[in-house]
């Protein structure tokens, strides 16, 4: 783990962040793995492993807000900085309309939405903003953020929040090291996707590989951007 760059996933178990989380720990950084599958996590532990990278776990449930707080200690404890932060977690909800959607679902998804990022940010960014660290944070979002779209209710307007807090973080560090980009990747071959649009082949999407590779480009130093809504192509 000697020289490696510190980069924090969450979602790393699955889709998207699971493949930035595999793709990362090729390029010389040390993956920090959240989620609260223990057993999804050791086996992207295992493979991460088997490709000669490597990781730590950290069991977190999102929905655990004093464990968030702590989060950003436990890891200056142990590694000082923190380089990358992929703010990547998130949940569907029941897609219908707004007046059919349970009301507990409703307070769930912007809870895992939007609340838990703002209290990982909280807890996160004087690490990210430590001396030597790579200082960068990707948002990923939705573009039903910016495009409303009947019948996607709390996930729509959690990612809309979501992107305004981005901004608003982003605001707030134009003259620190940190730089904070917001990420729509797009339609995405995922079970997310599936789940919110079953009739659709789901080989007209790119991979969640294929969407991993890009949106890590956003992290390199001759790509690199502060403040932007990117969106993957």
């Amino acid at each position: 783990m000697k020289n490696k760059k510190i980069a924090l996933v969450t979602g790393s178990t699955s889709g998207i962040g699971r493949e930035i989380a595999l793709q990362l720990s090729q390029k010389n950084f040390h993956i920090l793995l959240t989620g609260k599958d223990k057993n999804k996590l050791e086996k992207i532990h295992d493979e991460i492993a088997q490709h000669k990278g490597s990781s730590s776990i950290y069991m977190l449930d999102l929905k655990d807000h004093d464990a968030i707080d702590r989060l950003g200690f436990e890891i200056f404890k142990r590694f000082k900085v923190l380089d990358i932060l992929i703010l990547n977690a998130g949940v569907l909800g029941t897609l219908g309309p707004l007046h059919h959607q349970n009301a507990d679902e409703f307070q769930e998804v912007i809870n895992i939405n939007l609340i838990a990022n703002f209290r990982l940010i909280r807890s996160l960014d004087s690490i990210l903003k430590a001396k030597n660290s790579k200082g960068i944070a990707l948002i990923i979002s939705s573009g039903v953020a910016n495009n409303p779209r009947a019948y996607w209710g709390a996930y729509a307007i959690s990612k809309s929040a979501l992107e305004n807090m981005g901004k608003i973080w982003a605001a707030e560090n134009i003259k620190t090291n940190l730089k904070i980009n917001i990420i729509n990747p797009g339609a995405t071959r995922t079970k997310m996707r599936a789940s919110a649009v079953p009739g659709e082949d789901p080989n007209s999407n790119p991979s969640a590989r294929e969407v991993a590779s890009k949106i890590i480009l956003c992290i390199d130093d001759k790509n690199l951007k502060h403040g932007e809504l990117i969106e993957i192509k």
